[in-house]
């Protein structure tokens, strides 16, 4: 498996030792652009389509956040950065992982080993089956074909609790199981019907069918409980008027 590689990091000197460790630790990997800003990044990204991108956060323009909130084509998002504030923000947008500065080579191999386990686990062939329904408004996907280990599974669309983006893939979330489908949650949403499944955060599609109620305790962030989910969903505050 071929991986391409997307370094942005402003500062010269980081960048090159970032790049140096990369090679020495995943030398079957090729880095194909190197940018020192964030519209680089963001360009690049676009343009040349990484596997993965391991971005700075400050980098003078754009931050890390924002490309990656901003991207068209879908990747695994590595943020590094010597701020720990912007965790939540991070993760919040998909992030893979998130290296603090200055990390050791132990935390970047791990890292690189964790997401290798995650795209070598990932189905290739697995995408969206679209079918005709009986709504008025139009034709809307009625499955999704997901492989899971040697099984091909056929699952209705109205037995997913949720979507979640996930790097260059989307997590599926059903009461029994979890797959991951080669697709963007922007691809998924247009064909998904709007009475039943709304977006709530940049990363997140919920089936309101299996929502239980809205916690209102922070007004910042609402989070959404659902059924057969232990843990709630954050719903963004640009979604929050859905529920208001």
């Amino acid at each position: 498996m071929n991986i391409k590689i997307l370094v942005a990091e402003d500062e010269l000197i980081l960048r090159t030792s970032l790049i140096k460790k990369l090679n020495k630790y995943w030398p079957e990997a090729e880095i194909i652009a190197e940018e020192s800003c964030g519209l680089d990044a963001l360009k690049s990204i676009n343009e040349l389509k990484p596997d993965v991108a391991f971005l700075d956060i400050k980098m003078g323009d754009l931050t890390g956040i924002q490309v990656a909130n901003n991207i068209e084509h879908p990747c695994h998002i590595i943020f590094v950065t010597a701020f720990d504030k912007y965790a939540i923000q991070a993760f919040e947008s998909g992030a893979l992982d998130y290296l603090l500065k200055p990390y050791s080579d132990d935390r970047l191999y791990q890292c690189i080993t964790r997401t290798k386990k995650l795209m070598n686990s990932q189905p290739s062939a697995a995408s969206p089956v679209v079918e005709e329904t009986t709504l008025d408004s139009g034709k809307y996907l009625s499955r999704l074909r997901v492989k899971i280990g040697s099984k091909l599974w056929f699952l209705p669309v109205d037995d997913i609790i949720c979507f979640k983006a996930n790097g260059r893939y989307v997590k599926v979330v059903t009461a029994e199981k979890e797959a991951l489908i080669e697709s963007s949650l922007k691809t998924l949403y247009e064909q998904l019907s709007p009475e039943y499944f709304w977006q709530v955060h940049r990363s997140t599609i919920i089936n309101i069918n299996y929502l239980k109620y809205v916690n209102t305790d922070k007004v910042e962030h609402l989070q959404a409980i659902m059924d057969h989910l232990d843990e709630p969903i954050t719903i963004s505050r640009r979604f929050n008027h859905l529920f208001r």
